[in-house]
């Protein structure tokens, strides 16, 4: 199993992503996450295939520290930013830092 999180600012785009991984699909636009989404997908890397799990966050402030008990056991973190918005792509560190201290 490879579990892999999505996060970010709110309004940004994780759950197109999310969408786009799990279903080879794009959706421009989508509702607001409350808290966190989840989807599942068998792929074949090579030889094996593996479990991937997506947890899609929410990015509002007030869910921020529920969010951070999915940080467990993850092996990819995806920081997602919107290029048109400087502010969602100035908060990646806050994020990052976010991960890390669960990591430890």
């Amino acid at each position: 199993m490879f579990k892999l999180i999505v996060i970010g600012d709110s309004g940004i785009g994780k759950s197109c992503v999310l969408k786009r991984l799990m279903e080879d699909d794009f959706k421009d636009d989508h509702d607001i996450t409350v808290g966190v989404e989840f989807g599942s997908n068998l792929i074949k890397v090579e030889e094996k295939v593996l479990k991937l799990q997506v947890w899609d966050t929410a990015g509002q402030e007030m869910y921020r520290s529920m969010i951070k008990m999915y940080y467990r056991g993850i092996a990819v973190a995806l920081v997602v930013y919107d290029v048109g918005d400087k502010a969602s792509f100035e908060c990646i560190g806050e994020w990052l830092k976010d991960v890390r201290e669960k990591q430890q």
